[in-house]
């Protein structure tokens, strides 16, 4: 599917919801924060949507999760550098460049929640080459919400860390609303999206945690 059908069927989705839910257009612009023209076209696969009125269809008009894996795959996906013409240079991996893995600061995997209980996740990585991490971000892969994972921002910034400094990475996160298990995985991205390792670390970082129905929050 091109990019452009792709957008016309994410916005005759949230079209779709929309209506279901006896929602003007008027009225999803206003409660959205967006111009009611901008909707427009966003409906009509004119326009790509953000992050946010995303979020914002799927909690108000219970998307379930529909919109998010097409929103992702079309807008905010990792994208990989083409192959490179003939007298260009390949931009990713960078030569030196590596990153080691050092600890779960917080919500170690397994974690058993709440369902919707808010967390904050955070991780320790160690910048082990001889590059220097600047401008970075940490990129969510698949879709950031859902009836059966837990949501969050597609991407969160990365301080910039030096050679042979540790950097603790902090992501927001809502768990998931039916009971059981879920591994949400993440890759680091420069600000266009394309991954800084490519051929290497194919799972990136990632968390895995349960939610239990009736559970108590944790530290409760």
């Amino acid at each position: 599917m091109s990019r452009g059908s792709a957008l016309e069927t994410l916005g005759e989705t949230m079209r779709h919801l929309r209506s279901a839910h006896g929602a003007t257009l008027t009225a999803a612009a206003t409660a959205a924060g967006i111009s009611k023209g901008h909707l427009s076209n966003v409906e009509r696969g004119r326009d790509a949507p953000s992050w946010d009125l995303i979020a914002f269809y799927e909690e108000a008009y219970s998307g379930d999760g529909q919109l998010w894996s097409t929103y992702v795959e079309v807008v905010a996906a990792p994208r990989r550098h083409t192959p490179p013409q003939l007298g260009d240079q390949q931009k990713y991996p960078i030569a030196g460049d590596e990153a080691t893995f050092v600890a779960d600061v917080s919500i170690p995997d397994g974690t058993v929640m709440s369902p919707g209980q808010r967390f904050e996740k955070v991780w320790r990585l160690r910048n082990t080459g001889t590059v220097p991490w600047v401008g970075r971000y940490l990129r969510r892969l698949g879709a950031p919400g859902g009836l059966g994972i837990p949501s969050s921002p597609v991407q969160v910034s990365i301080a910039d860390t030096m050679p042979g400094e540790t950097v603790d990475i902090s992501v927001s996160l809502k768990a998931h609303i039916l009971p059981g298990t879920a591994e949400v995985h993440w890759k680091m991205v420069d600000r266009d999206g394309y991954e800084f390792f490519p051929d290497r670390y194919y799972q990136g970082i990632f968390m895995t945690i349960v939610v239990a129905a009736g559970n108590s929050p944790v530290g409760a």
